[in-house]
Parts: structure tokens; sequence; C-alpha cells
């Protein structure tokens, strides 16, 4: 079930969503409900990709809240150069030193 909402624009917003009104051929309520959930959508990407970084969501899980795929979630975090893996240099070093002394 939908909501309405009010919301105060200032007149270079409101300018600025005419032009978007006209360009899509849309009236009011679609352009803002179409600007509204592109803007939700990236916000979560954004927080994901922060969630990511910091290691506390794996990119699986970002993806299935963001409504991605996998492989989309991972092309949008190679694009913003996120470390996903948790896999740093000194884990390579460390295990290239474990490989060789095995060998």
């Amino acid at each position: 079930m939908a909501t309405t909402i009010s919301v105060r624009l200032d007149k270079s917003l409101l300018k600025d969503l005419s032009k978007i009104e006209k360009n899509w051929q849309a009236d009011r309520s679609e352009a803002i409900r179409r600007l509204l959930a592109k803007a939700v959508s990236s916000w979560k990407i954004q927080n994901m990709l922060e969630r990511i970084k910091g290691h506390k969501i794996s990119i699986g899980k970002a993806a299935e809240e963001c409504g991605l795929s996998l492989w989309e979630m991972l092309d949008i975090a190679k694009e913003n150069n996120v470390d996903w893996t948790g896999y740093s240099k000194e884990d390579l070093e460390r295990d290239l030193e474990v490989l060789g002394g095995k060998a």
C-alpha cells in the first residue's frame, strides 16, 4: 500500500524537477518516485560497500541486501576498488612461505 508524503522544495530544485518531468514525459509524482528509488538504491550500494570495506558483511549478503546478483556486486566492488576478500599482502606472503617451506 502506498503512502502519501509531503515535502518542501526550494525553487531551484523545483525547477530541476520540472525539467526532469518534461524530459521523462512523466508527472511530478512519477518523477519523484523514480528519482527517490534511484537515490535509495545508490545509498544502499554505497552503504554496503562501506560495510564490506570494514569486513562487517560478506559480499554475498551485501548483494542480497541491494537486490543485486553476486556478480553485479563483485563488479561494483571492483569498480570502487573495494577489497572484499580480507586477504592482505601479509597473508599472501605468509602463505607463500608456508608453501615454500613444505616443498
